[in-house]
């Protein structure tokens, strides 16, 4: 890929996938961190034949291991942490300004991320699959999950049918 076409990809790209990334894991720092890296895993790895729907999956696959990972690192830093100084309180979670974000970070990784590709990015259920790494045949239940799920989270807040 040329420095041109990168351009291209990269503007057109970045912003529905850093508005992703920023409300899984919350934090403009952590979200601009893990696309500087997944970017640059994609400049180094991806292969040259991809077409542009199977780049952006592979991005959205980069980012949600990434993602993953730093949750992980995270969690055994503060179980060293607490190890070593049991009465420091842990951080407070990141404050959610608007409601719909608070339902989506109530979400499991992998709904947020079926959610995402379905209803923003437009994906249909052969490039969900790809960038999930699911089975195409499950991305359907597992839509149908994942929207079952966040329907239940946004009753729970008081967004429903009957509240409208």
């Amino acid at each position: 890929m040329d420095q041109d076409s990168f351009r291209s990809f990269y503007d057109k790209t970045m912003p529905v996938l850093r508005a992703y990334t920023l409300r899984s894991c919350g934090s403009i720092e952590m979200a601009d961190d893990i696309l500087q890296e997944a970017f640059l895993r994609f400049l180094r790895s991806a292969p040259a034949t991809l077409t542009d729907s199977q780049m952006r999956s592979y991005l959205y696959r980069t980012v949600e291991t990434l993602i993953v990972d730093r949750w992980h690192r995270t969690r055994r830093e503060q179980t060293a942490v607490d190890e070593i100084a049991p009465e420091h309180p842990a951080a407070p979670a990141p404050d959610m300004n608007t409601d719909m974000e608070r339902a989506f970070s109530r979400l499991n990784a992998k709904q947020r991320l079926l959610l995402w590709l379905a209803y923003v990015e437009g994906f249909d259920h052969k490039e969900i699959a790809a960038a999930a790494n699911i089975a195409e045949k499950s991305v359907r239940v597992l839509l149908f999950r994942a929207r079952k799920k966040l329907q239940a989270i946004l009753k729970d807040i008081g967004f429903s049918p009957e509240n409208q």
